[in-house]
């Protein structure tokens, strides 16, 4: 089976560039129109300016702590592949984790941002001994995407 999320991650990037302009364009805008110049109720252009961009960082701050990842999933052959990479503008290393279906021990799920994401640590026995891979955000995953990876990692864990 193989899974990917990269229409999410488009939508991601996308609707994160487009508020990007927007946001640029809006200040722009009332920098240079003259809407607030003679008002009586003392809000000044600056004003304004300074409350849409701690909105504006705000929405991005919240979006970056739920760190998006790009996710590629197949169990095809004899490994588990999950690739993987943080959506950003920009982008830093891509990531992959191949592990053999036989040395494949669990994986675990742990909450984050307020428990409405999940990181997903994969796990392998490794020389006699159990090694944790580094943790993958699934916020950019649909529901049903994530329940199939799931499941099919769920096939390979090994019994206790």
């Amino acid at each position: 089976m193989k899974i990917d999320n990269q229409r999410n991650t488009y939508r991601i990037w996308l609707s994160r560039l487009v508020m990007t302009i927007v946001f640029a364009l809006v200040i722009l805008l009332l920098v240079f129109v003259p809407w607030f110049d003679n008002l009586e109720s003392g809000i000044t252009k600056y004003h304004v300016v300074i409350l849409i961009s701690a909105v504006y960082l705000a929405i991005n701050w919240l979006n970056y702590l739920k760190r998006p990842y790009f996710i590629s999933y197949s169990d095809q052959g004899d490994m588990l592949v999950v690739r993987y990479y943080p959506v950003s503008m920009f982008t830093s290393r891509k990531h992959s984790i191949e592990i053999p279906k036989q040395q494949f021990v669990n994986f675990e799920l742990k909450p984050f941002f307020f428990k409405s994401q999940h990181y997903l640590i994969l796990k392998q026995k490794f020389r006699g001994k159990v090694a944790s891979y580094p943790r993958i955000s699934l916020s950019a995953m649909d529901k049903e995407d994530r329940d199939k990876m799931l499941q099919s990692l769920e096939k390979y864990v090994l019994p206790k």
